[in-house]
Formats: structure tokens, C-alpha cells, sequence
């Protein structure tokens, strides 16, 4: 490779990597919730971000956040879950889904009550069940632990939640034998 001299000026960005929270149970503060609009424009979500509140893992996202060193900082995508925001002709399933948030966050919250208004939802908590979901992106595998069922604090607590949400893996594509075995001392006979 020929040298360049602008090497030394070359900004390493070695990015922020964390272990994940690991599945379970958790009890949630919502830090702010927002409604936004999908990319397609088709449907509606409420954007929730949060951070746990209680136990060993509590400021879990918050420790992250403050870590990041980049100038890209923002709120760590797994500290962040859109709820769909159903409407009339929403199928059941959405209408459950958000159904159940809601009593949930009622139910955790003393006198707290829905009022269309999910700005009001800051500093409120719910209980979340989480489970491990990957993704895949440039040929890698990324495991996340994202919120998937809501519950109310008192029975995250009380650990009579029900079982925690089976786990959303990748299936694992067959490995490619793309290399070849080559004897020591042949090194320099390896084709490109």
C-alpha cells in the first residue's frame, strides 16, 4: 500500500460496546414518549424511552448513554420501544397489545389513568418482560434484549409475571467454505 500523509490525522472510532441487559423481568421508567408517524405513513407509534428502574441493573441505558464518547450520542437503541398506537382499523392483536400497556401503566401508577396523552407517561413505571431478539447486519449477528410483554410493576416485584417471552433468534445460515487450507511455507502461492 503506498503511504499517505494524512494517516495521522485519521479520528479512531473504536464505537461503544456494552454487554447486554440480560433477559428477565425488569421494572421500567419511562423517561419521555412521543407519537411519530411510520416511515411508510401508513400507521402511528408512540416512541418510549426508558430506563430500569429498580434492582442491580437499575440506570442500566442511562451508564450507557453517558459512556458514549462519540458525537453521535444519542439514548441507546435497545432503551427505546415503539408501541404501535392502533386506531379503528387496527387488527385485534394491536388493539390487545396496546390494551395491555395501558393497564399495565395504570395499574402500576396510583391514580394514573389513560387519558390520550402519552406525554403525560414521563417518570411513570410498568413492569416489561424482555427477551432476547437478534439481528443481522453486515454478515454479523447482534443479540439485543428489547421489551416484549408488559405487566404491572408490583408483579414484576412479586415475580408472578408468567413465563419470560421465548427469544427471537436468527436462523444460522450454513457457513461458506470459502478459504483454503494452505501447507506452511506456500503462503505466498495463495491466488486472489
Amino acid at each position: 500500500m503506498k503511504k499517505f500523509n494524512k494517516f495521522e490525522t485519521a479520528q479512531i472510532k473504536t464505537g461503544s460496546v456494552f454487554d447486554p441487559l440480560p433477559k428477565g423481568a425488569y421494572v421500567l421508567k419511562i423517561l419521555r414518549a412521543e407519537e411519530c408517524t411510520t416511515k411508510k405513513g401508513d400507521g402511528a407509534y408512540i416512541k418510549v424511552a426508558f430506563d430500569i428502574a429498580e434492582g442491580e441493573y437499575k440506570d442500566f441505558y442511562k451508564k450507557q448513554f453517558d459512556a458514549i464518547t462519540d458525537e453521535d450520542k444519542h439514548w441507546p437503541y435497545d432503551g427505546i420501544y415503539n408501541l404501535a398506537a392502533p386506531d379503528d382499523d387496527s387488527p385485534q392483536w394491536m388493539i390487545d397489545g396496546f390494551g395491555t400497556f395501558i393497564a399495565a401503566l395504570e395499574d402500576s401508577n396510583s391514580g394514573y389513568h389513560w387519558d390520550w396523552d402519552e406525554t403525560k407517561w414521563k417518570n411513570l413505571i410498568i413492569g416489561a418482560l424482555f427477551r432476547i431478539e437478534q439481528n443481522e447486519a453486515n454478515g454479523n449477528v447482534y443479540d439485543h434484549t428489547k421489551p416484549y410483554w408488559f405487566r404491572p410493576a408490583d408483579a414484576v416485584r412479586n415475580k408472578k409475571y408468567g413465563r419470560l417471552p421465548k427469544d427471537k433468534i436468527i436462523k444460522a445460515k450454513p457457513a461458506s467454505d470459502s478459504f483454503i487450507n494452505v501447507p506452511d511455507g506456500e503462503e505466498d502461492e495463495i491466488p486472489f
